[in-house]
């Protein structure tokens, strides 16, 4: 299951970090624990049967029957003396052979093992379904003295030792659980000041947020919240822009139609009234085209571009002159289109390129003067395809040219229109990553738009 809390992921990883380091360190502890307790038996029952020779148990004894040591067990009328005898007495066994090997002082729970159970030194061995640690050695005079120690007694005070040990690691678990929570708790302080901060601004707030104390580690979210909210707020004053310029735009040619409309209704005669429809005519098609525009501006905004292709850059012109052929024979202008006979590739949408070719189209017929000439121009340029396309306008002086592809700017010898055309350009050659450059015309008059688009190489090239 994914862990959703910041707060508990960061817990669960430092107790899982504690762990790695503190489930080892518990188990080499018991490990070593019990390795020196069997070596701390094991020297003390050398000791035992050293000390027992020591004591010349069994060298005088001259019976033929061995002497059996009973362990002492606790007496109950003994209260206040120490008692005699240990819990782990009857754990405990020693053997005395003499040189003759027969055996003269045994425990009573060690009088099973014969002699050559097990051989000298260290052993292992069962004796009445018991596992013992078992020494053997063999005495000055020949005598063997036999010491032993049962495993599970071992054990149990091995366990005990290791449990002394290992209890302070074990009891400092849950107090880590509970010191790693609260100050994890505490140092995501920050974080909950910072979403508080946030939840409280109001929904218009575009304004940065101050990083006061905060952690160098939210630094960059906050940064990155930063520069959201100021595109945030460049979009939303674009959109009160756009949606001022574009209510200020729709407003005269409706305006406009309408006067015509009832001019029409109130005329003294049918010639007047043809005067006034065809001024109504006019004002709807200018409407008509600049509502055309908004919305076109409007999708190109949202950047709603779908699949992106590689596209001949020539079939696009080709088709919007076809288009606009009407336009062209009213005015009467002479159009001259060249391009090499190769696809012209560039990756990108093709009803954007229309739109991109087909408005720099209409503003060149506008502008041109009838019987004006307009040449359209598609080449290579050094790993670029450029589309170029210049009239016989007034042009646009050099000094204006940055300004005229902000929205709804004219230029300074336009007099109709909304000044949306140029900027839905700039737009569709931005997403495009396209560049424009505007320059005078041929023969120094007039204007020239030279969109260059990165080049695509086609596949068998």
């Amino acid at each position: 299951m994914k862990v959703q809390s910041l707060r508990t992921r960061v817990v669960l990883l430092v107790l899982l970090a504690i762990g790695v380091v503190l489930v080892p360190l518990v188990l080499a502890t018991y490990a070593f624990t019990m390795s020196e307790v069997d070596e701390l038996f094991d020297a003390r029952l050398a000791e035992n049967a050293k000390t027992i020779d020591a004591l010349g148990l069994g060298a005088t004894a001259s019976t033929s029957e061995p002497t059996i040591v009973e362990s002492s067990l606790p007496r109950n009328e003994q209260h206040r003396v120490v008692i005699r005898g240990h819990t782990y007495e009857s754990q405990i066994g020693f053997q005395i052979w003499d040189s003759s090997n027969h055996l003269k002082v045994v425990s009573a729970n060690f009088k099973a093992l014969p002699l050559d159970a097990v051989p000298a030194g260290y052993a292992d061995t069962r004796v009445d379904g018991r596992r013992w640690r078992v020494f053997s050695y063999l005495a000055a005079d020949n005598r063997w003295v036999r010491v032993g120690e049962r495993y599970d007694s071992r054990r149990e005070i091995g366990r005990a030792l290791a449990a002394e040990a290992c209890f302070p690691l074990l009891i400092a678990v849950p107090l880590l659980v509970f010191l790693v929570g609260a100050a994890v708790y505490r140092g995501l302080s920050p974080v909950r000041n910072l979403a508080e901060q946030l939840a409280g601004r109001p929904v218009e707030a575009t304004e940065p947020v101050g990083l006061g104390d905060l952690p160098s580690e939210l630094n960059p979210v906050v940064r990155s919240l930063n520069g959201l909210l100021a595109r945030l707020g460049k979009t939303l004053e674009d959109e009160r822009a756009f949606t001022t310029n574009a209510a200020h735009e729709l407003r005269t040619p409706l305006a406009g139609a309408v006067i015509h409309l009832e001019n029409a209704a109130h005329a003294a005669d049918l010639p007047s009234a043809q005067v006034s429809l065809q001024d109504a005519r006019i004002g709807l098609e200018r409407l008509t085209r600049l509502v055309n525009q908004l919305l076109d501006l409007a999708r190109w905004d949202a950047g709603q571009i779908q699949g992106m292709k590689a596209v001949d850059l020539r079939i696009c012109v080709e088709e919007e002159l076809a288009d606009a052929g009407t336009a062209l024979s009213d005015k009467n202008i002479e159009t001259t289109w060249t391009t090499p006979d190769v696809p012209m590739l560039v990756k990108g949408w093709p009803p954007g390129l229309r739109t991109l070719i087909r408005n720099l189209l209409e503003n060149a017929i506008r502008h041109s003067p009838p019987e004006g000439k307009i040449r359209l121009r598609v080449a290579h340029d050094q790993g670029w395809v450029v589309f170029s396309i210049s009239d016989q306008g007034p042009g646009i002086p050099e000094h204006a040219r940055q300004h005229v592809f902000q929205r709804f700017r004219r230029g300074p010898s336009e007099t109709t229109g909304a000044g949306i055309g140029l900027s839905l350009v700039a737009r569709i050659a931005e997403l495009h990553q396209a560049t424009i450059q505007l320059a005078a015309g041929q023969d120094g008059w007039g204007l020239q738009v030279d969109v260059r688009f990165p080049l695509l190489q086609s596949p068998g090239s």
